[in-house]
């Protein structure tokens, strides 16, 4: 996977403990006609700030990514299963999310039902992130 960068201000805007499921969201502006969310799924460990510009999705190095698999109490024989991302910023500790993939979804500004959903049907995939 190469590293990924979303050109906006994203804020942490749901977790669910039930699903695994986090979502990060970036609200439409001036200059960006629709609103991106990232939906992280069977998210096992996270160390994230509140707010990122922009949002940097890289994939981990090997001894990062075998530390965070560990930390996240994944058995070694699934941690092909799973992506380990870092979220590298310019002037603090990079946070990190484990997580089986992570889905990048645009949504019309004018979608008021999807603003802050993932629902397939009425986003667009920008980009899937799944293990290599």
């Amino acid at each position: 996977m190469e590293t990924l960068t979303l050109q906006r201000p994203f804020r942490l805007w749901r977790y669910g403990v039930s699903h695994s499921e986090l979502l990060m969201h970036g609200h439409a502006s001036a200059g960006c006609d629709e609103h991106v969310n990232v939906l992280f799924v069977d998210v096992r460990a996270v160390k994230l700030r509140t707010l990122y510009d922009p949002l940097i999705l890289q994939p981990a190095d090997e001894q990062t990514r075998l530390g965070l698999l560990d930390f996240a109490q994944v058995p070694q024989r699934f941690h092909a299963q799973f992506l380990s991302l870092a979220l590298p910023t310019p002037d603090a500790e990079p946070g990190f999310i484990v997580c089986a993939s992570a889905t990048v979804l645009a949504t019309a500004s004018t979608d008021r039902a999807e603003v802050y959903g993932w629902n397939r049907d009425r986003s667009r995939v920008l980009h899937q992130l799944d293990p290599s």
